[in-house]
């Protein structure tokens, strides 16, 4: 009987998918990233085709980078050299993720529609050493959730098949 077989791809996927689900509490950081975005989380009227500052910030050696993104809106991120407020260092629509030099820099969110919007956004500011480890470990693992759970579900088919394939055959 491949029933045992079943069960055991069963077990894996549910192995896999609770590795996921669970992620947020057993990966090492995950609490201190998700607290700052939970932290700047905002909402802003922004005029149409106009731009509105929210954060000015300091970047210093140890806080070198910043992760913004529109959570809620159709709007761009930019951010500007605040010694040199024409200087866009970059202007992305949903996300930007940028290693900055020291110094003083805005955010502005930038609606480019026509009728005013109510946009909603969040950010952090982090060591970019440290952000890129967890990103990169993150993207590892679940990337071996997701593997585990997909190999469950094959394995279960799999096995599946081959019992109805042997009924079949054996009421033949």
């Amino acid at each position: 009987m491949n029933f045992k077989v079943i069960l055991v791809g069963v077990i894996i996927f549910l192995i896999g998918l609770a590795g996921l689900l669970l992620l947020p509490l057993y990966f090492p950081n995950y609490s201190i990233v998700n607290n700052q975005y939970v932290k700047h989380y905002s909402t802003v009227t922004v005029p149409g085709n106009a731009g509105k500052i929210v954060l000015t910030f300091n970047i210093t050696k140890e806080n070198n980078s910043i992760i913004a993104f529109i959570k809620s809106g159709n709007a761009n991120i930019s951010i500007r050299n605040g010694t040199n407020f024409l200087h866009i260092v970059c202007n992305k629509q949903g996300m930007v993720s940028l290693i900055l030099s020291p110094g003083c820099y805005e955010m502005v969110i930038i609606n480019d529609e026509n009728t005013p919007q109510n946009v909603t956004y969040t950010y952090g500011i982090f060591n970019a050493d440290f952000i890129t480890s967890f990103y990169n470990g993150l993207g590892i693992i679940t990337t071996i959730m997701e593997i585990v759970a997909v190999g469950g579900i094959a394995l279960a088919f799999i096995s599946l098949i081959y019992e109805l394939l042997s009924i079949r055959r054996r009421k033949k």
